[in-house]
């Protein structure tokens, strides 16, 4: 079983819906899918509750328990992967979610408070030796077919913090949040739409980066700095998400 984090240091980032609708583009492509709840707000338990399709699976994380959770999911065998709908601001709670972690994707809006409060998970995800990945979301629509200075100036922020950028963002879309209130996702209920073509996009980036799994636990990943190499250039950030 493989471990995937979503990560935000500030609430409101959309943190959540990624991890929901990342869960169900996992389990549309063939994999048993375990979302583990984290987050005291429980949304993703409210999601589920909300969902008559099948799958993904949402299960309770309570705080000081989650080795105990990840553990049995991984000797029953009962998923293929895991994605950890962490809870915001809490340094224990996240480390908790990092430490398992085989990838983490830090979700980050394309705004000043965003990008300054992210620096204390860049550090746990490094200090772990853990593979990250930011997630740019909630990101303005082109004008005139050219990014919004605030990506590329969010872009260059980033990348200073030495972890990759995710080659495929999310634009602000009313799609995910008329989806989550159905308990679906955007690539259920508008499957064509230009949400559902960002979401499967980022998942089958984030399935590479996951890689071939190597037992219950996979193997610490490469550090960090070593995959800073794959920041795409500025001018090409969000190209697919179109």
């Amino acid at each position: 079983m493989q471990i995937l984090s979503v990560l935000s240091r500030k609430g409101g980032t959309g943190k959540t819906t990624l991890a929901v609708h990342l869960a169900s583009a996992a389990q549309a492509s063939g994999l048993n899918v375990l979302l583990g709840d984290m987050d005291p707000q429980r949304s993703a338990l409210d999601w589920s509750r909300e969902r008559a399709a099948a799958g993904p699976s949402v299960v309770e994380l309570k705080p000081g328990a989650m080795f105990i959770g990840v553990q049995q999911a991984a000797r029953a065998g009962v998923a293929d992967l895991m994605v950890l709908d962490s809870r915001s601001n809490y340094d224990n709670e996240a480390a908790e979610a990092v430490r398992y972690a085989d990838l983490c994707l830090i979700v980050v809006r394309p705004c000043f408070f965003d990008i300054r409060a992210i620096s204390r998970t860049v550090e746990l995800v490094t200090n772990m030796r853990k593979a990250g990945l930011f997630v740019i979301n909630q990101a303005p629509s082109r004008r005139n077919g050219e990014e919004p200075r605030l990506i590329r100036e969010a872009a260059e922020a980033l990348e200073g913090f030495g972890l990759p950028i995710a080659p495929v963002g999310l634009r602000y879309r009313l799609a995910y949040q008329n989806a989550v209130r159905a308990g679906l996702t955007a690539q259920e209920l508008e499957p064509d739409s230009p949400a559902a073509f960002e979401i499967n996009a980022l998942w089958h980036h984030v399935k590479r980066e996951l890689g071939p799994e190597n037992g219950a636990f996979a193997r610490p990943a490469a550090h960090p700095a070593v995959r800073a190499a794959k920041v795409r250039p500025i001018r090409e950030l969000l190209a697919e998400a179109g």
